[in-house]
């Protein structure tokens, strides 16, 4: 993993860990830092290639990742990340916002390396994880913000209630939302977002 974007933090703002959604790229969540009123963002660019951009793992289907790649992907992740935060001087665990797929990851690095990654935004993202993910028992305590579209045809709301039950089986501290639309990031998301991080 070595293309990231790095936007530094205003003064007394955290820096988000920033996961695309598939097909994405690095780029994609760094209008977050300003639109949050300078929070910084540590935004890696995902290493699978997923035309026009890149993924973090390889699916079976809609939120059901294969497994060895998800276990894989997920150790390369922690080793750069635990390597990157150290380099840029960044405190850990990071709060991570995670877009689709890239909310998959999120998650899955709070479960798995809660030294890491702690407070977790899942935008369109609030996908079940597997059992051998929660397992690790991360997510225990973890605050978690859940937002999608009711009409979100890539995050189906009853996937995406399954979803929230895992999460909540796992110990995490889920507030969930639920907006008109589909697939994406709005307004809704951003202000949710800002209250959710103040009240951190």
């Amino acid at each position: 993993m070595t293309a990231y974007r790095h936007l530094p933090a205003a003064a007394g703002a955290p820096t988000l860990l920033a996961l695309h959604g598939r097909g994405g790229r690095e780029d994609d969540l760094l209008g977050l830092g300003e639109a949050l009123g300078g929070v910084g963002i540590l935004a890696p660019r995902g290493p699978e290639p997923q035309p026009p951009g890149y993924a973090w793992f390889l699916n079976r289907g809609i939120g059901i990742p294969v497994l060895e790649s998800f276990e894989q992907r997920i150790a390369e992740l922690a080793e750069w990340l635990g390597a990157t935060a150290a380099e840029l001087g960044l405190g850990t665990p990071l709060t991570a916002v995670g877009f689709s797929n890239g909310g998959m990851m999120a998650g899955a690095m709070a479960a798995t390396h809660p030294e890491l990654v702690g407070d977790v935004a899942l935008l369109s993202s609030v996908y079940p994880l597997p059992d051998e993910i929660t397992s690790a028992g991360g997510l225990r305590g973890r605050r978690v913000l859940a937002i999608g579209g009711e009409n979100d045809p890539f995050l189906p709301v009853s996937i995406a209630l399954e979803g929230v039950a895992v999460y909540r089986a796992a110990g995490a501290d889920l507030s969930a939302t639920l907006r008109p639309g589909g697939h994406g990031i709005g307004q809704e998301e951003i202000d949710a977002l800002r209250e959710w991080l103040a009240a951190g």
